[in-house]
């Protein structure tokens, strides 16, 4: 402040006047931004974070197409067994089609990679027997990675339906982050970046973290997850003396996507 009043003594008063005005709103606009944006992270027991994240998105859980408001959820559990240790389609959990089940139409989409989507009752021993000790699930027994890229973008559509939508949130849960600043969600709004945020790493006491951010003033169209490591390479976790930190997923959180 002491800075914009020397510039203002060698103005003319309008002049000063103007430049007081966009300097103040300026300022104003940042602090909106920051104040518009919920993050919320956790790790340990993650449990009452998540429900709190739960609440923002929207406290009524959705599990079929055409509901307002409220949230949608994917926890893995949902895909059955003839489905697991397999690369799965980019849309599985947004199918479209009358003989779908309803539980598969969520509006969740992830970009298309081969062999790359899978889901595991085993910790993906089959693809890396190194680290299958490594990981735990928060719900159920089943988690989801991307066993052979370390960056991949997830897309919202409306549920049941192959149409792009937007979220104001979503949140994710990890197992096994080992290295600070390391694993992220970046989120965007068409090719504009809105922020990358970082998942905490685990505590002493289990391998899970979560990480939830809500923007009420800007839509999101997807998000972009990013890791260190890759299942498919091998070896070992960074915390039994390998090169990478590998990790894997739980439960998505969003709130009802809404048509683009």
């Amino acid at each position: 402040m002491k800075e914009n009043h020397v510039i203002s003594a060698f103005l003319p008063r309008s002049i000063a006047g103007l430049f007081a005005i966009i300097v103040l709103a300026t300022g104003c606009k940042k602090d909106k931004v920051e104040n518009d944006t919920t993050v919320i992270t956790a790790n340990g027991d993650i449990n009452s974070k998540v429900n709190e994240f739960r609440q923002v998105l929207g406290a009524q859980l959705n599990n079929a197409p055409g509901a307002v408001g409220g949230r949608r959820e994917v926890n893995w559990d949902g895909v059955p067994a003839e489905f697991l240790n397999k690369p799965l389609t980019a849309n599985f959990f947004n199918t479209p089609g009358s003989n779908t089940p309803a539980t598969r139409q969520k509006g969740f989409v992830y970009s298309a990679g081969v062999n790359n989507f899978q889901v595991s009752d085993d910790g993906f021993k089959s693809v890396n027997s190194s680290t299958a000790a490594s990981f735990s699930p928060f719900s159920g027994s089943q988690t989801f990675a991307n066993v052979g890229s370390n960056l991949w973008d997830i897309g919202f559509q409306v549920p049941g339906e192959p149409i792009a939508a937007t979220v104001r949130g979503f949140g994710l849960v990890f197992s096994d982050v080992d290295v600070p600043n390391s694993t992220f969600i970046e989120f965007f709004n068409g090719t504009e970046s809105l922020g990358k945020f970082f998942a905490p790493v685990h505590d002493a006491n289990n391998n899970l973290s979560f990480l939830g951010v809500y923007f009420k003033e800007q839509k999101i169209t997807h998000v972009r997850v990013g890791h260190d490591g890759t299942l498919i390479d091998g070896g070992n976790d960074i915390s039994a003396g390998g090169q990478k930190d590998f990790v894997v997923f739980d439960d998505f959180l969003f709130d009802e996507p809404v048509k683009l």
